[in-house]
């Protein structure tokens, strides 16, 4: 039986980012606690992550406090959905934390990284693209 969380993410959520996990090919292992918090084991002498996986609409600036508060040791907070993104307070804020924000599809790259809180997303002219979405 699934536990449960505060942070809205369901099961198939949480399945489709563990699917995610075990198909990257820097992720050597991954363990999952509180249900929703993933100690991250990477490949090729890349440091280890701590992820919490969060399914809000827009992460606001509260949301990373709470997530910080909640899990001290995370490195990076990934908001589930394709349709979710983040206030440019809350990415701002994360990284002058050193911590990550991302959407999915940004977090698998950024576990590419040697260190995946800094990962920006950009487009064929090497511009960022960011996900920010008003609060």
């Amino acid at each position: 039986m699934p536990k449960s969380n505060n942070w809205n993410v369901s099961y198939s959520a949480i399945l489709f980012f563990e699917d995610l996990l075990n198909s990257n090919k820097k992720v050597l292992s991954f363990e999952r606690t509180d249900d929703i918090f993933f100690k991250i084991m990477r490949k090729s002498g890349l440091s280890s992550v701590n992820a919490l996986l969060i399914n809000v609409y827009t992460v606001g600036l509260a949301d990373v406090f709470r997530a910080k508060r909640e899990f001290p040791d995370l490195d990076c907070i990934v908001t589930s959905s394709i349709w979710n993104g983040y206030t440019i307070e809350a990415k701002e804020h994360a990284l002058d934390s050193e911590i990550g924000l991302f959407v999915v599809s940004e977090f698998s790259s950024a576990l590419r990284e040697r260190v995946p809180y800094l990962y920006v997303k950009r487009d064929r002219d090497g511009n960022p693209i960011y996900h920010f979405k008003s609060a």
